[in-house]
């Protein structure tokens, strides 16, 4: 699993999930390349307001196995699961 985060960098500096790679919703369209079609991706944001657009753009480009983390970065941290900074 690909977990991408679309906050942007200040939000990305002060916490992010292990492993994400971040790509800002405003650079998605010119770095949807760097995602694998073949590898399920989820997408997160503050709250999953940019990320629900994400996931329907990859979606319209091809990329079939994309979701939407529910709650996004708040809801992860709300529920006490660990965050890198």
């Amino acid at each position: 699993i690909r977990v991408v985060e679309g906050r942007l960098p200040a939000a990305w500096l002060r916490g992010h999930l292990s492993g994400a790679i971040h790509i800002p919703l405003a650079s998605l369209p010119e770095r949807v390349g760097e995602l694998d079609a073949s590898t399920p991706i989820v997408l997160h944001c503050k709250g999953g307001g940019r990320s629900s657009i994400a996931t329907s753009f990859l979606q319209s480009r091809g990329l079939g196995s994309v979701s939407n983390l529910a709650g996004g970065y708040e809801g992860w941290v709300a529920e006490g699961f660990e965050v890198e900074r």
